[in-house]
């Protein structure tokens, strides 16, 4: 054998090692996008690379791959190989499309900053890319085709200016529209429409006729995908689920990883799918963690939102949520003073609202009251997503009650509004039988008025037992407490601070979830900041600095307080950022 030879075969070996000792000490660039649409089952799309080449790791299997969710291990149900074999699969058109009001300054920054990033993501890992951009504000601005040049993308996005807005809605479903049939699409790629906004939308008004079912069918008939970044409305939220994308709340501070994680999601090589181990509607956040290990050991992280167990299209006053007088929960609150009021323009024909439940719950009738004024004459109903089936209705406030052909196992019982006649249009009850007697989630939820009062007296109990550091007993009261009011939010915040000293951490994560969930009042912005606060306390012991992070963030947008700003500097500074 030559010198020569030797010598090249020596290198080649010593690349080959060098390779897969830097693997093993965790060199792959692992990320995560969770596609949250078919809960409680998660799928997660994961773009595994070479952390030095950037090059797609391939041939992992199942048993490499580990899933934790809140600090809880997940089972793993499959793992699906991604990469495309021929050439003609590969190519991804993105469509950006952008709000550029006033207010829109940062995340524009943003995008310029990670374009070239995003693209080299996407290119790395086997595909080719497009990318066309539209911005928009009560009126379509920017209008930029497909470009197969990063660069001049990015000259596209830094030509843009955050102006005028401050008089929300903006016009996204125009720009949605135009995204759609004026672009030069080709049949052949996939397309991937990211919608980044801090506004709510015009719907059915004087600005635009169109109304976000409109919008999605023709998403939907193109075979794009959506992602939003947003505001945590109830519309883009369910527009992202139809369309088998991600949301991302844009308050989240994290603007420029969000973006990462996008193009990773988009050109994946990989698709995990996993069952939830908390498959409640209950409306949290959840932070994903997956890793891989062995041969190439990396990880990525990620958040999704579980969909509340009433969960809705719009409703009046969104931004407040669960503060909102016309939330979904009224439906189910067993009071017709209250009610469930669609959000949108018009008199709101095609917005829904919906129950999901955990277990199926066996339904033989079901009874509709309306509130008063309703114009609401016709409604569709949809049982676990099934044949629609159509009811009249009449107008008055007393419940309209219809049977089934036969008992039925109800997962999700959604009502579509059909036909009204204007006005803010909603339903001020829905209750769903078996026999005589109510289903046990709406039973309960109706009992809640009578024993709410009980509830504070047994979360006392609980706070004196905690204060005695009697923490076992504490956390019996406060599970009491919350057997009685199950939307009582400062009992779950209790319950995890006493989960929290008795070490069980991923309870205690979840505990301060649900706080967060239910969370009202005048004192909602407080109880939001210090359970935000209290989870990242628990991932930054376990050293998951970027879940912690994330939770630092979040309570310091919720409250002032340079205890956070001292957390996500130091946090800043473990993630070498």
């Amino acid at each position: 054998m030559s010198t020569l030879r030797t010598f090249h075969r020596s290198v080649f070996g010593l690349a080959l090692l060098a390779a897969g000792v830097a693997q093993a000490a965790g060199t792959a660039d692992v990320l995560i996008q969770p596609v949250a649409s078919r809960f409680p089952t998660i799928a997660v799309d994961v773009n595994v690379r070479d952390a030095k080449t950037g090059a797609p790791i391939p041939g992992l299997t199942r048993e490499q791959f580990s899933v934790t969710e809140d600090l809880r291990e997940a089972a793993i149900l499959g793992v699906e190989s991604l990469t495309p074999e021929a050439a003609d699969a590969r190519g991804v058109d993105f469509v950006f499309v952008f709000d550029d009001t006033g207010s829109m300054a940062e995340e524009i920054d943003g995008l310029i900053q990670r374009t070239l990033e995003f693209a080299n993501i996407v290119q790395t890992s086997g595909f080719d890319y497009r990318f066309a951009l539209i911005s928009f504000g009560d009126e379509l601005r920017h209008k930029v085709d497909f470009t197969a040049s990063a660069g001049d993308f990015k000259t596209a996005v830094a030509a843009l200016r955050a102006d005028g807005g401050g008089d929300e809605p903006e016009n996204a479903l125009e720009a949605l529209r135009y995204g759609v049939t004026a672009l030069s699409h080709d049949p052949a790629r996939r397309k991937v429409f990211v919608l980044i906004t801090d506004a709510s939308f015009h719907s059915a008004d004087a600005v635009t006729p169109l109304t976000t079912q409109a919008v999605l069918a023709d998403l939907k008939t193109l075979g794009a995908v959506l992602n939003v970044v947003g505001p945590n409305l109830d519309q883009y939220r369910w527009m992202a689920d139809a369309l088998a994308g991600s949301f991302y709340d844009k308050d989240s501070g994290q603007f420029k990883r969000i973006v990462e994680q996008i193009a990773g999601g988009s050109a994946s090589n990989y698709r995990l799918t996993f069952t939830t181990s908390r498959p409640d509607y209950d409306n949290t956040w959840r932070a994903l963690e997956v890793a891989v290990k062995d041969a190439s050991e990396g990880s990525g992280v990620s958040q999704y939102q579980a969909p509340s167990w009433v969960s809705a299209s719009s409703r009046i006053d969104g931004f407040s949520g669960i503060n909102s007088q016309f939330a979904p929960h009224n439906a189910i609150d067993g009071n017709p003073a209250t009610a469930w009021a669609e959000g949108v323009s018009g008199a709101g024909v095609g917005e829904w609202v919906a129950l999901n439940f955990a277990a199926p719950q066996t339904v033989d009738r079901f009874a509709l009251t309306l509130p008063a004024g309703s114009t609401v004459r016709r409604v569709g109903v949809l049982i676990n997503d099934e044949d629609k089936r159509f009811y009249d209705l009449k107008p008055g406030q007393s419940a309209q009650s219809f049977a089934l052909e036969a008992p039925l196992p109800v997962s999700r019982f959604k009502v579509v509004l059909e036909a009204a006649e204007s006005g803010d249009n909603g339903l001020a009850e829905i209750e769903l039988f078996n026999g005589s007697a109510l289903v046990e989630p709406i039973a309960k939820a109706h009992d809640i008025r009578r024993t709410a009062k009980l509830a504070q007296e047994q979360n006392k109990q609980g706070e004196t037992l905690y204060h005695a550091k009697k923490y076992d007993d504490a956390v019996f009261y406060y599970k009491e407490a919350l057997k009685n009011d199950p939307t009582y939010a400062q009992a779950f915040s209790n319950l995890g601070l006493a989960y929290q000293r008795q070490n069980q951490f991923a309870d205690a994560v979840w505990a301060n979830r649900q706080a967060i969930a239910l969370a009202r009042g005048t004192t909602r912005d407080t109880v939001l900041a210090s359970s935000h606060y209290n989870i990242a306390r628990i991932f930054e012991a376990q050293n998951k600095f970027e879940q912690a992070l994330q939770n630092f963030l979040w309570a310091q947008n919720y409250k002032a307080n340079p205890v956070y700003d001292k957390a996500i500097a130091r946090m800043n500074e473990k993630l070498g950022r």
